[in-house]
């Protein structure tokens, strides 16, 4: 994910991209807070990406609003949008708008009531650039469901590395961990659901490698009714 996707998921929901940008900027430089609420959790995100250099900041914001902008300008049509995973600098094909990273950060974003997470594989490096958006959404009242990988060597330390963010910045009592019952399949969907009327459905598990660009992955976000099923499908052969 490149800055001005990065600052496109906090303006996402702006009503006014381009003010919201500048205003941002100037609270990332150490200005006073602008009249427009910025998601604490959010901003210091990018203070750890962007850094002091103002230029940067400057530039970054300016980049995300146009971002933001360029993407109210597309009618879609469809329930559904692909997604992927492509290596950094690879151009996007026509028809091709959202990466597996900016889709994910902004379901955890724009969730009021819940999200549920199943992926048979979960590495730290990809849960710690998740985790402060879901950390910012459970301090925000939404209650976090994470499916526990049953063949992931790495899971353990990754929701280790989740929890310890939570408690720094969200609150703790709204993540529960799913187990799946003794006799359920192999659980090789990847999900992520948002108030049972978004999902992100795709081949990449939350590593580094399957949303970071390393790997080819593919998905869609799909909206509607239909995510109440993707959400029966989950609690099949849920404990």
């Amino acid at each position: 994910m490149d800055d001005a996707e990065l600052v496109g998921g906090v303006l996402v929901d702006v009503a006014d991209p381009r003010t919201a940008a500048r205003d941002l900027a100037a609270i990332l430089v150490g200005g006073a807070p602008s009249s427009v609420m910025f998601d604490p959790v959010l901003v210091n995100v990018l203070r750890r990406r962007l850094g002091s250099d103002p230029h940067r900041i400057e530039r970054a914001c300016a980049l995300g609003a146009a971002w933001v902008m360029g993407r109210r300008s597309v009618t879609v049509v469809e329930p559904w949008e692909l997604v992927a995973s492509l290596p950094g600098g690879t151009p996007l094909p026509p028809g091709l708008r959202r990466t597996t990273g900016e889709t994910l950060v902004q379901l955890a974003v724009g969730a009021t009531r819940t999200l549920r997470l199943a992926a048979p594989f979960i590495d730290q490096a990809a849960i710690a650039f998740l985790a402060d958006s879901l950390a910012a959404a459970t301090a925000r009242g939404v209650s976090l469901e994470v499916l526990l990988p049953t063949r992931s060597t790495h899971a353990s330390s990754a929701l280790g590395e989740l929890e310890r963010i939570i408690r720094s910045d969200g609150d703790i009592a709204r993540l529960s961990v799913a187990a799946l019952q003794d006799d359920a399949p192999w659980a090789h969907l990847k999900v992520l659901s948002a108030d049972t009327i978004a999902a992100y459905i795709g081949s990449a598990n939350v590593t580094r490698a399957g949303i970071g660009g390393r790997n080819l992955e593919l998905g869609i976000l799909v909206r509607g009714t239909t995510v109440a099923t993707v959400e029966a499908v989950l609690d099949l052969y849920r404990a």
